[in-house]
């Protein structure tokens, strides 16, 4: 009798995206809210806009993930920001907090 074993793990992949450009100031700007629908990370993403929001209370927050965007992607976590996604969010907010938890 022959065994094969099989790993459930994913194929590791390695890239880098750059990091952006750093806004000079949170006032007055439009941050999104990436909340990629594993646990927590819908937490993660509230805590931290609470925690922006104290500090520049004329800041407002766009969220994404989710069915939250009607005619849009229903981003999930299977269903990840694609190419077409992205630029159409650049053109929502001036920056954007991402969360993935578990």
């Amino acid at each position: 009798m022959k065994l094969t074993i099989l790993s459930p793990a994913a194929n590791r992949v390695d890239f880098q995206v750059p990091q952006a450009k750093r806004l000079d100031t949170l006032d007055g700007k439009t941050i999104g809210l990436y909340n990629n629908m594993t646990g927590g990370a819908d937490v993660a993403v509230d805590r931290a806009a609470d925690l922006i929001a104290q500090r520049f209370p004329t800041v407002k927050f766009e969220r994404y993930g989710g069915p939250v965007r009607e005619g849009r992607p229903v981003l999930s976590r299977g269903v990840h920001i694609d190419e077409q996604e992205a630029a159409k969010i650049a053109t929502e907010v001036d920056g954007m907090i991402g969360a993935t938890a578990h």
